[in-house]
């Protein structure tokens, strides 16, 4: 039987590897001996590689670290402050693990944290805390309340004026603080069900942040709820009002000094135990284990807090010396090491511009696992290298290969073979490289032995890929037949159908069996609207054709945009008028005039729209908009349909292809409108791009260099 080219070519192939893998173990042999004398000088330089390699992989690791949050903090950062910003970056940290703090340093100091808020406020910072009561100062009916609750000691006066000054406020602030003095006159009169009840109230309103004489109020509520609950002899619920408080206090959900916070946190621990100790056993050990769960989550977040100090006191006053006079928009990155007693603080920023500066805190621990992939099962090719990692006490940070420095010592036959730095000794480590001797014998045997696993992991790899080869090419000619067919399928359901309607209604109009002039004139719209569809798709056809062929040609002019841009949205209304859509355009004034094939450039525009329409499902709403910047002008067609799925955005600027849920949807159309596009954009030295979201919709933009664009004949198959 005879063989087809495919199989051939793949029979020929490994014939050729077979040959090929036979002559190099035949040299390999030979080349023992030469092998053994090059070994000593091709492990020194293999030293001095290592080095480099690492010192690279370092920098390759920070710089990637650097450059992704440097995007995304531009990104967010356009017209929002420092906070705004570090709430739109926290969800990237989790996704870098070299970072383990991002945080942006204001003209005033003050320094934004984005990973995880201090359990209290660091050296410097003061707490935005809003003291209500200074605005109650010129109120007589205050005043009033004030002088009976503490000069007259008339509390049911003092609760009647608090409760007439909280109805009749409508700010929450206020509302809150008058509700807090509310509680207070109830729980000093003896009423402790209305003072829970009001307390509960307050707490139910929020605002963390109000404050009277420097303490939050929801702390006092909370703190007041427990000893009333504890009390009235309510056990359970005072563990439970003292536990949420203590929840608050590790969860930073109030600013408060460091002092404020150890006192809170005893307080509720103290009260806390107090409440529980007459509990039942087992609901005891309920309440005891909340207790020692968040007394861990404490710990793990006063060590993240210590380090934050750290940062705050010794790292961020010589970011602010360091960054000036340096350009902000360098887009460089500055770099500080900073030992401390109990570890090691890596640390780099750069100025955003002139008032914020963007920090990033590096994990030496994940730093340094990540010179060393996990896959990788040692640090270079040469067997009996090993590399060691020290910092500046001789302390090993990371190895691989040899354990320790110690234990190259140890043996008889390893030395140190090379020793070097981290560029800009960052971070501030030594790189050591030792070497454990083998035995000559050893030595050659292993030598054979790879080169005789090498050889045959390079027949079996490529006789492999021949074989892969061979299926793949056959798969994609069967796949490009496959899309030749249902493209010539669906072409022909694309004629078919505006030819039907134009011949039926011609035949109804020629007949004389269409009397009505409003309905004849919908016929006569119907068919001109039907027949430019034909001409547009022969259009898109002949231009698919040329392209195939690279015979395409582009008559470049003067063209206004705007211009443009506003004619194909009209065309496009009038065209499509049958079709149940919303067209809206956002065209900026001032557009810079391009040299552009104008009647191209339209073509794909009006298949952006005609796209858009078509998988436009429920929410038949357009936007095309236009505008200029960054010595581009940019054209955009927006819809609020069914829209692509991520894996094949790609492949939708592929000829012949439809993504799923246009064939889910039993939407027709040919699968070259958005590869011409594509090819028109490029023509025109320009760039096209998608973003899309499967059910909310497709934005297609296209972007177009201003200035002067030579006329081209294409000459490349699209």
């Amino acid at each position: 039987m005879r063989l087809d080219w495919q199989r051939r070519a793949a029979l020929l192939f490994a014939a050729s590897l077979l040959i090929l893998s036979v002559v190099l173990v035949f040299f390999a042999i030979r080349e023992v001996d030469r092998e053994k004398l090059l070994k000593e000088k091709e492990i020194e330089s293999e030293g001095q590689r290592l080095v480099d390699t690492i010192d690279g992989r370092a920098g390759s690791l920070i710089g990637e670290a650097e450059k992704r949050i440097l995007q995304a903090a531009k990104k967010v950062r356009n017209d929002a402050n420092p906070v705004q910003a570090a709430a739109a970056l926290k969800g990237l940290l989790s996704d870098i693990p070299l970072v383990s703090e991002v945080f942006f340093i204001d003209d005033e100091d003050r320094v934004v944290f984005l990973n995880a808020r201090p359990l209290f406020l660091l050296p410097g910072e003061k707490p935005a805390l809003k003291e209500v009561s200074c605005s109650l100062e010129s109120d007589e009916r205050w005043k009033r309340a004030e002088a009976a609750e503490f000069r007259l000691n008339d509390l049911s006066l003092a609760a009647s004026l608090y409760q007439g000054l909280a109805a009749k406020t409508a700010d929450p602030a206020l509302d809150a603080f008058l509700l807090n003095r509310l509680a207070r006159c109830y729980a000093k009169s003896g009423k402790l069900e209305k003072a829970l009840d009001t307390y509960r109230q307050q707490l139910r309103i929020g605002l963390p942040d109000l404050a009277s004489e420097g303490i939050p109020l929801e702390i006092v509520a909370l703190s007041q709820i427990g000893n009333i609950d504890l009390q009235s002899g309510q056990r359970a619920e005072a563990a439970g009002a003292f536990l949420e408080l203590y929840q608050g206090l590790v969860d930073s959900k109030w600013a408060l000094s460091r002092s404020q916070f150890e006192t809170f946190t005893k307080l509720a621990e103290g009260r806390f135990r107090a409440a529980e100790g007459e509990l039942r056993a087992p609901l005891r050990a309920e309440w005891e284990g909340r207790l020692q769960a968040l007394k861990k989550i404490e710990e793990e977040r006063l060590a993240r807090t210590e380090i934050l100090e750290e940062v705050r006191e010794r790292v961020i006053p010589r970011m602010r010396l360091e960054a000036r006079g340096l350009d902000t928009d360098s887009g460089r990155f500055l770099r500080i090491a900073e030992p401390t007693d109990s570890s090691l603080l890596l640390a780099s920023f750069l100025p955003l511009d002139a008032n914020t500066i963007l920090g990033i805190l590096l994990d030496p621990s994940a730093l340094a696992r990540g010179f060393f992939p996990s896959e990788s099962r040692k640090p270079g090719p040469e067997e009996g290298l090993s590399v060691v990692i020290v910092d500046g006490s001789g302390k090993v940070v990371v190895g691989q290969g040899l354990g320790s420095p110690k234990e190259s010592e140890k043996g008889e036959d390893s030395k140190l073979l090379f020793s070097g730095a981290f560029t800009d000794s960052f971070p501030p480590w030594t790189i050591n490289i030792y070497r454990s001797g083998v035995g000559a014998v050893e030595r050659q045997f292993r030598l054979r032995r790879n080169i005789y696993i090498l050889a045959l992991v390079v027949v079996i790899a490529a006789l492999s890929f021949g074989g892969f080869l061979a299926i793949r090419s056959t798969a994609k000619e069967l796949k490009l037949a496959k899309l030749k067919s249902d493209f010539t399928a669906t072409v022909s359901h694309e004629f078919r159908t505006p030819l039907t309607s134009i011949r039926y209604m011609a035949e109804l109009l020629q007949r004389g069996r269409v009397r009505d002039e409003a309905r004849k004139q919908q016929y006569y719209e119907t068919i001109t609207g039907e027949s430019e569809r034909l001409s547009r798709l022969v259009e898109n056809l002949l231009d698919f054709s040329k392209i195939e062929a690279g015979m395409k040609e582009y008559r470049l002019e003067e063209t206004d945009i705007a211009a443009l841009a506003a004619d194909v949205a009209g065309r496009f209304r009038q065209q499509a008028a049958f079709k149940d859509f919303v067209l809206e355009t956002e065209i900026a004034d001032g557009l810079p005039i391009i040299r552009a094939d104008k009647d191209s450039l339209a073509r794909a525009v009006f298949n952006l729209l005609d796209n858009a329409v078509k998988y436009s499902g429920e929410n038949p709403r357009v936007v095309l908009r236009a505008w200029s910047g960054e010595g581009a002008v940019s054209l955009q067609v927006e819809d609020h349909g069914i829209g692509i799925s991520k894996p094949e955005q790609k492949k939708v600027f592929e000829k012949f292809y439809r993504s799923e849920s246009a064939l889910e949807s039993d939407v027709k159309g040919s699968g070259i409108g958005l590869p011409l596009v594509e090819h028109v954009v490029q023509a025109h030295r320009g760039t096209v791009s998608l973003e899309s979201e499967p059910g909310k919709g497709t934005r297609v933009t296209i972007r177009l260099p201003v200035g002067r664009t030579e006329e081209k004949k294409e000459g490349e198959h699209g």
